[in-house]
C-alpha cells in the first residue's frame, strides 16, 4: 500500500478552489485497484474537507488542522487539541499585533471569531471553514485544535517570527501569503502523515507527497517521493525531488494519474 498525499489550496485544487469529482472518481478506482491511499493533507478544518470531499469521505485518509486530526476512511485515528488556557493566550496575543486582520478557533463543530470581527474576514473564512460565527471566545465550549490568523501579506513573516519566539509550546506556521496556523509544537502535515503511516503499517518510503507552501514543508521532507507545484515558494521547491506544472492545470491529478495508472 502506497500513500498520495497531497496539500489542498495551490496543489490539488483549481485557481478556483474546486476539482474534477468525475475525475477523482476515477483516480479513487484505481487507486483502489492498485492499493494507494489517496490523502488530503490541508491546514483546513475536518468538516469543510469533509464537505469538499462529500461523497469520497469513506474511500480517503484525511491529514486536517496542518496535522492536528487524522481521519481513514471516516475513522478519527488521532487528534491533538489545545487547551483553553493556551488558545485564549494565542488569541489575544495575535489579535494585538498591529498588522493583524482577524483570527479564527479551529474547532470539531466550526470556528470561532471574537464578537467584534469584521464581517468581510468572516465571509472570506467560509471559504476554508465550516460553521463560522462571531462569539464570546471564553464560552466556546467546542475541541479546538488551532488558532488561525491573517496579517497584512507583507508582515506574515514577520510576526510568525515573533510568535515563535513567544510561545515556547506552539509554532506559527505560514499557510498561504498572508495567513497562518498556530498549533501546538510539533504537529504538522509531516507529524500528520506519520501517525497516518503508523496505523496503515507503512513506511515514509511509500509516501508521495505534493505541496506548495511553508505548511507542507514537514510532509515533504518526511515523504519518500516529494513532488512541488510550478507555483510552489522556491523553499519548497528547493526540497523537492521533482517540480511539477502548475496547480492551475491539474499537474497533481496528471502525475496521480500516470502513478496509478487511471485515464482520467
Amino acid at each position: 500500500m502506497n500513500i498520495l498525499a497531497t496539500d489542498m489550496d495551490g496543489t490539488f485544487l483549481d485557481h478556483l478552489g474546486s476539482y474534477d469529482k468525475v475525475r477523482l472518481d476515477k483516480l479513487l478506482d484505481a487507486c483502489e485497484a492498485k492499493n494507494y491511499v489517496f490523502t488530503v493533507a490541508s491546514g483546513r478544518a475536518l468538516l469543510a474537507l469533509e464537505e469538499l470531499f462529500d461523497g469520497f469521505v469513506d474511500r480517503i485518509a484525511i491529514i486536517a488542522e496542518n496535522g492536528a486530526l487524522v481521519q481513514y476512511k471516516g475513522e478519527v485515528l488521532f487528534e491533538s487539541k489545545l487547551e483553553p488556557k493556551d488558545y485564549l493566550k494565542i488569541a489575544d496575543t495575535t489579535l494585538a499585533l498591529p498588522t493583524c486582520e482577524g483570527i479564527l478557533l479551529s474547532g470539531r463543530r466550526g470556528a470561532y471569531a471574537p464578537e467584534d470581527a469584521d464581517p468581510a474576514y468572516l465571509k472570506a473564512m467560509e471559504r476554508y471553514y465550516e460553521n463560522v460565527i462571531a462569539t464570546n471566545l471564553e464560552g466556546v465550549t467546542d475541541d479546538i485544535f488551532k488558532v488561525t490568523a491573517k496579517f497584512q501579506g507583507d508582515t506574515i513573516m514577520e510576526r510568525g517570527d515573533y510568535l515563535n519566539t513567544i510561545f515556547e509550546d506552539m509554532t506559527a506556521v505560514t499557510t498561504g501569503f498572508d495567513s497562518m496556523d498556530i498549533i501546538l509544537k510539533g504537529v504538522d502535515k509531516g507529524f500528520g502523515l506519520y501517525h497516518l503511516c503508523q496505523e496503515l503499517g507503512r513506511q515514509a518510503s511509500d509516501v508521495v507527497a505534493f505541496g506548495d507552501n511553508l505548511n507542507d514543508m514537514e510532509m515533504l521532507t518526511f515523504a519518500g517521493c516529494a513532488v512541488a507545484t510550478e507555483n510552489a515558494r522556491d523553499e519548497i521547491k528547493e526540497v523537492a525531488d521533482e517540480v511539477i506544472g502548475h496547480h492551475r492545470d491539474g499537474a497533481v491529478f496528471d502525475y496521480m494519474e500516470g502513478l496509478v495508472g487511471s485515464d482520467g
